[in-house]
């Protein structure tokens, strides 16, 4: 037999369907008409708050700490004098080279069977860096006639700092890109920190 008092059923569910549906359409409204009064620019706040709480940019303390080159892409018994070169282009296509390890003195390596392997632990350098910026690491051949090895390269577009992590160095020929004898051999190794703020711009 059915309970004769009857049982109720609770109203919460549709309550919260209600009021979840005037949450949402409140932000849309917001969203889309942000000259509508208090709710367009309470909502234009909170997506601001949220964008600026995922803006990466700022000023990096960088160290290489290891640029590593194929031994095969040389001559046996050649000696390479490796330099590094970090330059930084802005939104407006300014380029700027921001360190240039040959100011510390030769990195002479000698092609043979092992690996050719320099670090610069001992001397970081600041990157300012916001979306929109491109930098360029350069890896060079000092001794002799000066000739560019390779290169890895953020993008303009990324949304994080880029000098980070392993990074496989593309191979250049002049200008050009060449193919390596051996995919991912050519790698460059960063440690970054962000530091700071970018400064104020004049």
């Amino acid at each position: 037999m059915g309970d004769p008092k009857g049982k109720k059923k609770s109203k919460a569910p549709a309550v919260l369907l209600i009021l979840l549906l005037a949450v949402v359409g409140t932000v849309a409204a917001g969203y889309f008409k942000p000259d509508l009064p208090i709710i367009g620019p309470a909502v234009a706040g909170f997506f601001e708050k949220g964008a600026a709480g995922m803006d990466k940019s700022g000023v990096y303390t960088v160290t290489i700490e290891k640029v590593v080159l194929d031994p095969q892409e040389f001559k046996k018994g050649e000696t390479i004098d490796v330099q590094v070169k970090v330059i930084v282009t802005d939104k407006e296509g300014k380029a700027k080279t921001v360190w240039e390890s040959s100011e510390f003195g030769d990195n002479l390596r000698e092609a043979g069977e092992n690996e050719l392997a320099v670090n610069f632990l001992e001397t970081p350098f600041d990157v300012s860096w916001e979306s929109g910026y491109q930098i360029s690491v350069e890896v060079w051949d000092f001794k002799g006639t000066d000739r560019r090895l390779a290169r890895f390269a953020t993008a303009a577009k990324d949304k994080e700092f880029g000098l980070s992590g392993t990074k496989t160095l593309q191979l250049l020929d002049g200008e050009n890109p060449r193919n390596p004898r051996v995919g991912g051999t050519n790698q460059v190794i960063f440690k970054a920190k962000r530091k700071g703020d970018l400064p104020p711009k004049e």
